[in-house]
């Protein structure tokens, strides 16, 4: 496998993370699970999905009704070749909690794929939304390809 990525214990061989964010109005407890939904090989394209969704929130204003979740970006990076592949149309995707891509792999070996992942969250008031933090957060998967 190679190295172009440092492994993080914490992150390493996982697919699914919970991040705290604190925002204007509230804390917000996010969720972001990354799955392969075929069996990675060479040559064919290997389906991923991500999935965003609210674990636990602490709302600090009372006309404030809850957070939002908007992906505005992301892609994935091979750490054996260095091929990336943006996810959504030219990385650009839409008001989503769930989005999917297709990634090719090359060769047959163990891929460490870093997947940058940048998501909007609103604060949700009873008449709209106001935009309140920008977060980018990357996140490292081992995959074994056949």
């Amino acid at each position: 496998m190679g190295s172009k990525y440092t492994t993080s214990a914490l992150y390493a061989n996982r697919g699914n993370w919970t991040l705290s964010e604190t925002m204007r109005y509230v804390k917000a407890n996010v969720a972001i699970s990354i799955s392969n939904v075929t069996f990675p090989r060479t040559g064919i394209g290997t389906d991923y999905s991500l999935v965003i969704s609210d674990v636990n929130q602490t709302i600090r204003n009372s006309i404030v009704k809850g957070f939002g979740v908007r992906v505005t970006g992301m892609n994935i990076q091979d750490s054996v070749d260095g091929s990336t592949s943006t996810w959504g149309n030219g990385n650009a995707v839409s008001d989503a909690a769930q989005a999917t891509s297709i990634f090719f792999f090359k060769t047959s070996t163990n891929h460490m794929l870093r997947f940058t992942v940048t998501f909007q969250l609103y604060d949700l008031l009873p008449l709209g939304s106001i935009p309140d933090l920008t977060v980018t957060s990357s996140f490292n998967i081992t995959q074994t390809v056949l």
